[in-house]
C-alpha cells in the first residue's frame, strides 16, 4: 500500500528533545517496562529458534526488505505483509552482514545455509526470497502488544507535561503499528539490532547478555518496590546502576534463570561461570546471582568500577535510542 496523501499537522509533532527530557525525568518508572519488553522479546526469540545468531540474521534480512519498501514510499500493513507467500529481499553481502552483526563470516555463511534448509529463505538465481515460514517464525504478535503498552505508558508522561493532549491507549497504538507495519517495524529493528550487537560486544554472546539481563530485571523489580516506599532514595546522586546494586537485594538461581529464558540449565550454568569470572555477577551464600559487588557494597575494585561505568554508559545510549523509537512511532499516530 502506498503512503496516502493526507494532511500533516506539524504543530502536533513530538520533538525528540522533549521525549528525552521526559524519559530522563521518569527513567526509574519507565525502565521496568522497557526491561520487561526486552526480556520477553529475547525469550521468545530463543524459544522459536534456539539460536540467537540465526534469529538476528533473519530479522536483519527482513529489515533490509522493510527499508527497501520504505525507501520507495510503500507501506504494508501487518496483514498485507504476512499474507505474502514469498517476499523478495535485497541481495545480501555476507561480509557486511558479518561485520554489522558481529558474527564471524564462517558462522554467517553457515547460518544462511541453515535458514535456507529450514525453509525460511530461498535463492532463485539472482533473487533471495523470504518464504512464508521465515515470516511466520518471527511474527511479532506479542512484541507489538508489549511495545504498545510501553509506548502508551510513555504517552501518559508526555501528556502530564502537556506535550500530548492526552494519553494514547495501548489498543490505538497497536492498531496504528499494524496498519503501518513495515514502517514501524523498520524503526523497531533499527533500534533493536544495534542494541543486540552493542551488548554482544560487551558480554561476548547474546545468551550471556540475556542471562545477565534477567538478573538485572529481577533486581530492578525489588529496587522499584523499595523506592516506592522510600522516594528519598531517588534524591541521592547515585547512578541508576549504583542504586540497582545497592537496593536490588534479591538474586536468581540457575534453575529460575533457565525457566525464565528458555536457555537449557547446563548452558546457563556455563555462562554464569563466565559472568562471575568477568565480574558482571556475584553469587551469594544461597547460590543466587546478583550484579556486580552485591547489595550495599561501598568498596568496589577497579575492575568492578570499570564494568559498572561501561554498562551505565551503554544503558544511557540505549535509553536515548528507545526514546527516539517511541517518538517516531508516536508521530505516526499524532501527525
Amino acid at each position: 500500500m502506498s503512503l496516502t496523501n493526507k494532511e500533516i499537522k506539524f504543530s502536533k509533532k513530538i520533538q525528540i528533545d522533549d521525549s528525552l527530557n521526559v524519559f530522563k525525568k521518569n527513567h526509574d518508572q519507565l525502565i521496568t517496562e522497557i526491561f520487561y519488553f526486552q526480556q520477553q522479546w529475547l525469550t521468545n526469540a530463543f524459544k522459536r529458534f534456539k539460536d540467537f545468531d540465526k534469529y538476528v540474521i533473519l530479522i536483519y534480512i527482513i529489515n533490509k526488505a522493510f527499508k527497501g519498501y520504505n525507501d520507495h514510499f510503500i507501506v504494508n500493513s501487518f496483514d498485507e505483509f504476512y499474507s505474502k507467500e514469498n517476499f523478495e529481499i535485497p541481495m545480501i553481502n555476507v561480509i557486511d552482514l558479518s561485520r554489522e552483526l558481529k558474527i564471524s563470516k564462517e558462522t554467517t555463511r553457515r547460518k544462511l545455509i541453515e535458514l535456507e534448509k529450514d525453509g525460511a529463505l530461498k535463492k532463485e538465481k539472482k533473487k533471495i526470497m523470504l518464504r512464508r515460514k521465515g515470516q511466520e517464525i518471527q511474527k511479532p504478535i506479542d512484541s507489538i502488544k508489549n511495545l504498545s503498552r510501553v509506548i502508551s505508558h510513555f504517552s501518559g508522561h508526555l501528556a502530564k507535561e502537556n506535550i500530548l493532549s492526552n494519553k494514547i491507549s495501548k489498543i490505538e497504538i497497536e492498531q496504528k503499528i499494524k496498519s503501518n507495519f513495515t514502517q514501524c517495524w523498520q524503526f523497531f529493528f533499527d533500534y533493536q539490532i544495534p542494541l543486540i550487537t552493542g551488548w554482544k560486544a560487551i558480554f561476548g554472546d547474546i545468551e550471556s547478555w540475556t542471562i545477565w539481563g534477567n538478573c538485572v530485571y529481577n533486581q530492578n523489580l525489588v529496587m522499584s518496590k523499595l523506592v516506592k516506599s522510600n522516594d528519598e532514595l531517588l534524591k541521592n546522586n547515585d547512578t541508576w546502576i549504583k542504586r540497582l546494586n545497592d537496593y536490588g537485594n534479591q538474586g536468581l538461581n540457575a534453575m529460575t534463570i533457565s525457566e525464565l529464558t528458555g536457555i537449557p540449565r547446563p548452558t546457563v550454568i556455563r555462562k554464569l561461570k563466565v559472568l562471575l569470572k568477568k565480574k558482571f555477577l556475584i553469587k551469594d551464600k544461597n547460590n543466587h546471582y546478583l550484579i556486580f559487588a552485591g547489595p550495599g557494597s561501598k568498596n568496589f575494585n577497579i575492575e568492578q568500577i570499570k564494568v559498572m561505568d561501561e554498562v551505565d554508559k551503554i544503558r544511557k545510549i540505549n535509553g536515548n535510542n528507545f526514546a527516539n523509537l517511541i517518538t517516531k512511532i508516536l508521530n505516526i499516530i499524532v501527525l
